[in-house]
């Protein structure tokens, strides 16, 4: 085995990919051309993600959803996000896991009998260091073991055969081996969702979606030994929405189950309801943009203009970086430790919840690049200095309306 690459080695390929954003920009037109192909381009990276997950489950998984075109924007205004490869799934994980979003799952209620405790999100970046503690449950994830994937191909039996409440418990034997394996919990969803247990179904999927993409349509209704079955179900869905139009669970479960189903415009409408419901809520935010049609919120008939440049005061430095940071929001603590020879350490804590994230860091013009240790995915900020002492930090991909961190140095 060949040595591992350096700090600096890791960090000149991420200043390399990141300064490729101009010739990402110069074609960009080129790209509004071929949407399609954009689309797929786009969408290895993050299935690749899907695709390791998913190795030990055999052939009965097919595809997943790819990022509609309401997701676009974020490419055609931030070209280093494209450069870097950084994904609309992959901008998630990071909101979400790295704690700069503040997690909070609206149908996921303590205590309530979910048989999970989906109050936290179903990604974790856990210190690759021997002296890292942590007082997150979730953060360390066991390795798959016979016994739970033996439990799951019985729970896969069981509810073929229409036998969910054996398929339920089978589940939740796989999860105390695989607790954060976001097949299990869409798997998880669909037994509750049969069983007509719909706000635990939400908050099941909820956490999923907001780590990465739902299943399609092929890998759903395989689970099935009729499609006549999944019809019975969902109507029943249907039927519950309707007479409780207030249900914000009803009306995201069903967008969910048409998204699956590639009715996309079915999926908005639902969507749209229970955003109305849930105004704030960032995950139903992307959710309705990503079933937008074409070209709603982002017009392919006209050019789209450069990001305007960068003032030269605005130009980042790494050596304005090198040393230990805070930043507070919500409750929570960010710190953050920048070494003069490109490394980093990001360390979130919010109660009783402390992880850290460590990697390589490099900046361009106005954008700094956080690529991790574990998994090797990237956070990207734009990033404005007030004085030498202290900093704001926006993560692209967040609510233009987001203050984002205000960092001070220690």
């Amino acid at each position: 085995m060949g040595d591992l690459p350096s700090v600096q080695d890791r960090r000149d390929n991420l200043s390399d990919r990141m300064a490729n954003r101009d010739d990402w920009q110069n074609n960009r037109q080129d790209r509004l051309d071929d949407r399609q192909d954009w689309r797929d381009n786009n969408r290895e990276d993050w299935q690749n993600w899907a695709d390791d997950r998913l190795d030990h489950y055999g052939d009965w998984y097919h595809d997943s959803w790819y990022p509609g075109a309401g997701w676009s924007y974020m490419w055609d205004n931030y070209p280093v996000a494209a450069a870097i490869g950084l994904t609309a799934w992959g901008v998630n994980r990071i909101g979400y896991g790295w704690g700069y979003w503040g997690y909070s799952n609206p149908y996921y209620v303590d205590g309530g009998g979910y048989g999970y405790d989906y109050s936290q999100p179903l990604m974790v970046y856990a210190d690759s260091s021997a002296t890292a503690t942590t007082t997150d449950t979730q953060s360390s994830e066991p390795q798959p073991t016979d016994e739970g994937l033996a439990a799951f191909d019985e729970a896969r039996a069981a509810f073929r055969a229409g036998d969910y409440t054996t398929a339920l418990a089978k589940l939740d034997i796989t999860l105390k081996t695989m607790p954060l394996d976001t097949v299990v919990h869409e798997f998880r969803s669909l037994v509750l969702f049969a069983l007509k247990k719909y706000p635990e179904s939400a908050a099941a999927i909820y956490a999923v979606l907001a780590a990465g993409p739902g299943w399609d349509w092929t890998t759903m209704i395989g689970l099935y030994q009729s499609p006549d079955t999944y019809t019975e179900q969902l109507r029943a869905l249907e039927a519950f929405a309707k007479a409780n139009p207030n249900s914000a669970d009803a009306r995201f479960l069903l967008g969910y189950h048409y998204q699956t189903m590639g009715h996309t415009e079915n999926a908005a409408k639902q969507y749209k309801l229970a955003l109305a419901l849930l105004p704030d809520d960032k995950l139903l935010q992307q959710l309705v943009a990503m079933t937008a049609p074409a070209g709603a919120a982002t017009s392919t008939a006209a050019p789209i203009p450069s990001p305007p440049a960068v003032p030269a005061d605005k130009i980042l430095k790494s050596e304005q970086f090198v040393g230990n940071w805070t930043a507070t929001s919500q409750g929570a603590t960010f710190e953050l430790n920048f070494t003069a020879d490109g490394a980093y350490t990001w360390t979130y804590t919010h109660g009783k919840r402390k992880q850290s994230v460590k990697g390589v860091y490099a900046v361009d013009q106005n954008n700094l690049a956080l690529e991790s240790d574990d998994g090797g995915e990237t956070m990207l900020a734009e990033v404005v200095f007030a004085s030498p002492s202290e900093f704001r930090f926006r993560m692209v991909g967040d609510d233009e309306k987001s203050p984002g961190l205000d960092f001070r140095k220690n």
